[in-house]
């Protein structure tokens, strides 16, 4: 038992004394003259160097959208018909009122003559009965004719005025329908679907173009609810379009007062201003306001990508060591806010080596 305590007691003791030889320094490594000057060759071997500098500012989340058009019309046939032409093909701008597609009329062009030719006939009965109508009121008034003849020619006539109408009626609709051969943009916009060709037989209702107003675009992104709630109408937020390489500035339009179940956002919508002149369907980031957070920022050259993985130069007491980083957004002076890897006041190296080294 007393040599158990006695073992006890060293233990302790050689513990303590660890730790104040730890604290003092015992055990660090001591960098040599040499090393220090292999070190400083090495730093020395960078053109130029920038700091990792710490800041607190405004938090953004971007939220994946698509930028749309507020405008989209589809141009559909209203009668069974064949097509002849098609004039515009997708990414067509066109003007309202331009004809866009011609369909067969040779049929309703003989249903509007016969009509025409029908109305024609019966205006000359109309008006052969309403002569008659005339002199049969003369003859009723001279006492030569009897109530009777008047009566039978003011019937004639109004049989006749009832055709006339009817036929005027007829021939209204197979004008009507004759104007449908000619399919003409109800506005202004852009082709961006052709979804029938010349030969194509088409029936009432069926889609042959479809347009939007490329004037009217606008990115739309689903925000996440706790954001969302803090944004209204007529905010502006910052849309970025990678595939265009820019950021536009954008006003709220609309934000859909409806939360989806599963994902938990609502639909914002941004409208563009008319000389971003993105399309329709591309993709777009929209930056959300999220509060304020302390950021590192360093500048862009500093990163180097090899496939997914990122990497920094960090300026060490010991040399230049490469160390694994991941970066956020691009901020508008052009350094990367890196999310994890650097703490703040480290010296990173920026582009290559000096010449000659």
């Amino acid at each position: 038992m007393k040599i158990h305590r006695v073992l006890q007691s060293l233990g302790i003791v050689f513990v303590v004394v660890a730790a104040v030889g730890w604290l003092s320094g015992w055990f660090e490594h001591k960098i040599s003259p040499e090393e220090r000057t292999a070190a400083a060759d090495q730093v020395s071997a960078y053109a130029r160097t920038a700091l990792a500098e710490r800041i607190r500012g405004p938090a953004f989340e971007w939220s994946s959208g698509t930028v749309q058009s507020a405008s989209h019309t589809t141009v559909a046939a209203r009668i069974l018909a064949r097509i002849e032409t098609v004039r515009v093909v997708a990414g067509n701008d066109v003007a309202a009122g331009d004809l866009l597609v011609t369909l067969d009329a040779r049929d309703l062009n003989a249903r509007a003559a016969q009509a025409r030719a029908s109305l024609k006939a019966a205006r000359a009965q109309r008006d052969l009965a309403k002569r008659e109508v005339d002199r049969a009121d003369e003859l009723l008034k001279r006492g030569v004719a009897t109530p009777q003849r008047y009566d039978q020619a003011f019937s004639t006539f109004q049989v006749g005025e009832t055709e006339v109408s009817r036929l005027r009626q007829i021939l209204s609709e197979a004008e009507t329908s004759l104007s449908y051969t000619q399919i003409r943009a109800p506005v202004a916009g852009r082709v961006i679907d052709r979804l029938a060709e010349p030969g194509d037989t088409v029936s009432p209702g069926q889609p042959l173009l479809r347009l939007y107003d490329p004037a009217a675009l606008r990115a739309e992104a689903p925000v996440r609810e706790s954001l969302a709630v803090g944004l209204t109408v007529g905010d502006e937020l910052r849309v970025e379009v990678p595939a265009l390489t820019t950021t536009i500035g954008g006003l709220i339009d609309e934000i859909v007062p409806f939360a989806e179940p599963g994902a938990r956002t609502l639909l914002v919508k941004i409208s563009m201003p008319g000389d971003a002149q993105p399309y329709a369907g591309l993709y777009a980031r929209v930056a959300i306001p999220a509060g304020d957070r302390a950021r590192i920022l360093v500048p862009a050259e500093a990163v180097t990508r090899i496939g997914q993985l990122e990497f920094v130069t960090v300026i060490e007491t010991t040399g230049a060591a490469q160390r694994m980083v991941t970066s956020g957004e691009r901020m508008d002076d052009g350094r990367l806010d890196i999310l994890s890897g650097l703490v703040g006041g480290e010296r990173v190296v920026v582009g290559d080596r000096a010449p000659g080294s």
